[in-house]
Formats: C-alpha cells, structure tokens, sequence
C-alpha cells in the first residue's frame, strides 16, 4: 500500500525551493542555528552561496571561523519551523537585537502619553508593540537608531497638526488594509530618515500572504 506523503512534509520542501535554497542549505542554516555541526555535506561549499546571497554573514577572524545568521534566515527557520511544530532558537533577540525590550519602550515613549482625536490611546501596550517589531524586522532592515529618528520626525510633524490624524504607536509600525496586506508609516519615515529626504506623506506597502 503506497503511503500518502504528510502536507507540512512537502510544504516544508516547496517553502524551502521557494527561498531558492537547496534542503542542504537550509539544513545548514538550521545547524548554524543550533550551533551543531553539520554531518555529511559539504559545509563550506554550501557556505559560500550562503554568505554571497546574504543568508549568513562571514565573521572569520584570526582567532577561527564565525558564522551569523541574518534576519531572513532566521525567518525561514521559524516558518519552517511553524510548520512542523517545531520551537526553533530564533528569539526576539536575534531579530531584534539584545536590548529589543529597551529599544521597545524607547520607541513607545516618543509618542505622546494622551488619548488621540480617534479615541484611542496614542501609546500602544508595549506587548503589542513587541510583536508588530517582530514583524517589522522580518520585513525591513532599520536599525533602532533610525527607527527611533524616523519616529520623532513623525511625531514632530504631527504636533503640527493636533495629533489629528496621528497613528497610536502599533499602528504607526503596521496597519493592516483592507485588502489584508500590511502597510508601514514607519518604513517609509525610515527610509526618508536614511536618504536624508524631507517627508511628503510617502508610504510604503508590504503584501502579506
């Protein structure tokens, strides 16, 4: 009798061949990640087409080999990861950096401590804010610095103007539409901040499927 192939089984491979990776490949981002060594594959053919197409960075020095994973290898270690059950080591941290808490609270202090015209409070529970960061780095590659720029120069601007149509602090990191994708002021105030533009009510859009 022929057994019927599990679906996390051949959406695990799909994700993987998606990403344009081989399952050696992958397999050896997840071994990175688990700082095991990987048996049977050649490790350092494997890593260069990892470093070269930005899936892991090279930190070699005198004192021996280092190797880090980036923000989107670590992504597709927890999707892959979602959907086999599996917790996998891609903290908080690793996505967004050590002091991500503090980074968090930083962020959620530039707004303003008051109720917006829309009703709701301009700062979010920093819970949330946790997680829409989370989003956030999976998605873009700000650093806290201009993040924290970027919403400064927001909030500078909408003093302006009453805080009348001021996003609360979650909101101003995503929004979703109503076509269900995910749209980020603060991606586009970010990328202003980087390029050392003037803001003109830009904005930026990520498809989430």
């Amino acid at each position: 009798m022929k057994s019927k192939t599990r679906p996390e089984i051949v959406t695990v491979f799909n994700s993987i061949i998606e990403e344009g990776l081989t399952p050696n490949q992958f397999y050896l981002l997840y071994c990175i990640n688990e700082s095991m060594s990987p048996p049977l594959i050649n490790m350092y053919q494997e890593l260069r087409y990892l470093v070269v197409n930005d899936w892991v960075k090279d930190n070699t020095s005198a004192t021996g080999p280092s190797y880090e994973l980036t923000v989107k290898a670590h992504t597709i270690i927890t999707k892959v990861g979602s959907y086999l059950g599996v917790q996998v080591k891609a903290a908080m941290n690793t996505i967004m950096g050590d002091e991500f808490n503090k980074n968090c609270e930083t962020y959620n202090n530039i707004f303003p401590r008051m109720k917006l015209p829309s009703n709701k409070a301009a700062r979010a529970p920093i819970k949330e804010i946790i997680t829409a960061f989370k989003w956030f780095f999976e998605n873009y590659d700000y650093d806290w610095e201009i993040i924290h720029a970027a919403t400064e120069a927001y909030i500078d601007a909408e003093k302006s103007k009453n805080f009348r149509y001021t996003r609360t602090s979650k909101y101003f990191i995503r929004k979703q539409d109503t076509d269900k994708s995910w749209s980020s002021d603060l991606a586009a105030f970010c990328e202003l901040i980087k390029n050392g533009e003037e803001f003109e009510d830009p904005k930026f859009t990520d498809k989430v499927f």
